[in-house]
């Protein structure tokens, strides 16, 4: 693999959308259209992304060590925290929610994971990484965070599922990848 300084990316700024299950990506990334809606401001903290395999190594009668490795689960999650105290991040924090009055957000006693599709934009200036999830459950991910050196924040998990019509569980989307492109 040769160097390439255009496959270093800072992303500087973040943005977070979503949508129905199974949207497909937006046809213009730069500027996401119905039905993805953008999620707002999330912290500095940035995105993270966690891939797990869980394997087995498979022995024969006759060999000590294994002879084959065989995968049996994948795990997938995506990991930010919101900042704004809108509706969409409590919803998602909280597994769901009423809104059914004006200026109440009331947390529902039996909460379910919020199941969206994702697209995530990683800036660095004039560059840009995409990433798309067709399936995903969005849950909390940890406390609550809220004091008077900075903004409230509401640590979220995005574990992708697999969805039926999806060729892949996420795709990374930049022109450096995949396919050269013709001259």
């Amino acid at each position: 693999m040769a160097l390439s300084d255009d496959a270093l990316v800072i992303p500087g700024i973040g943005y977070v959308y979503d949508a129905p299950v199974g949207t497909t990506k937006p046809a213009n990334p730069l500027n996401p259209a119905v039905p993805w809606v953008d999620n707002g401001h999330s912290s500095e903290d940035g995105l993270k992304i966690n891939f797990d395999i869980s394997k087995t190594k498979r022995k024969t009668w006759r060999a000590r060590a294994g002879v084959r490795v065989s995968v049996d689960d994948v795990s997938l999650t995506l990991g930010w925290t919101a900042l704004q105290l809108d509706n969409i991040s409590l919803a998602q924090y909280f597994g769901g929610g009423d809104i059914s009055g004006p200026g109440v957000f009331g947390v529902i006693k039996s909460p379910v994971p919020v199941e969206r599709a994702l697209f995530i934009r990683l800036v660095d200036a004039s560059k840009e990484v995409d990433l798309y999830v067709a399936k995903c459950a969005i849950t909390a991910a940890g406390e609550v965070t809220a004091s008077p050196e900075d903004f409230a924040g509401f640590q979220l998990e995005a574990e992708v599922l697999d969805h039926a019509a999806a060729a892949h569980l996420m795709q990374w989307l930049a022109p450096n990848l995949g396919t050269p492109a013709g001259p």
